[in-house]
């Protein structure tokens, strides 16, 4: 059960009101978070704009999936986890990731293009950026790429914690 209430709506201003129905809408797999989130407008609205940035950097929809499922599972977390997967899926996320992600297999079994997301997110929560994993990510997707992807990491990880905090974590 979380420890905080339902936002109040009527107590939102027109401009956090637009914002807090941007980001509680399902495609957004963080609505619960965001929706207690919203007990301090200040502090949601500042997230739900990382949240817009998720969108908007130069990352395909299924590597963003991937990396959100990966830490999902890294942080023991259901309910993002339940979240993403459909999510995953419609960006195109195949079964084979999703299945070694959720087994704890991964990057294990998967196609080098795909494993590379799943190592990279692993590494990045575990503390543990190898030189070589490094490499091997830029020479895919460049300098620009890499923080997009270490951003995309501690985003969703930064939302597993407040999941956390908020007693989200199984709903």
């Amino acid at each position: 059960m979380s420890r905080l209430s339902s936002t109040p709506h009527g107590k939102l201003s027109p401009e956090i009101q637009a914002k807090y129905e941007s980001v509680t809408k399902s495609a957004s797999g963080l609505s619960a978070t965001f929706q207690a989130l919203f007990a301090n407008p200040r502090a949601a609205s500042g997230l739900a704009g990382l949240h817009e940035a998720i969108g908007q950097i130069d990352l395909e929809p299924w590597v963003t999936y991937t990396v959100a499922l990966t830490v999902a599972h890294e942080r023991k977390n259901i309910a993002l986890w339940d979240s993403f997967v459909p999510l995953a899926r419609e960006a195109g996320v195949s079964e084979a990731v999703i299945d070694g992600i959720s087994a704890g297999t991964g990057p294990r079994g998967l196609l080098p293009k795909e494993g590379i997301w799943v190592h990279f997110a692993q590494e990045m929560l575990r503390d543990k950026m190898r030189d070589s994993t490094w490499v091997a990510t830029t020479h895919l997707v460049g300098d620009e790429g890499a923080v997009a992807l270490a951003f995309t990491a501690c985003y969703y990880d930064m939302m597993a914690r407040l999941n956390r905090a908020f007693a989200l974590e199984t709903a």
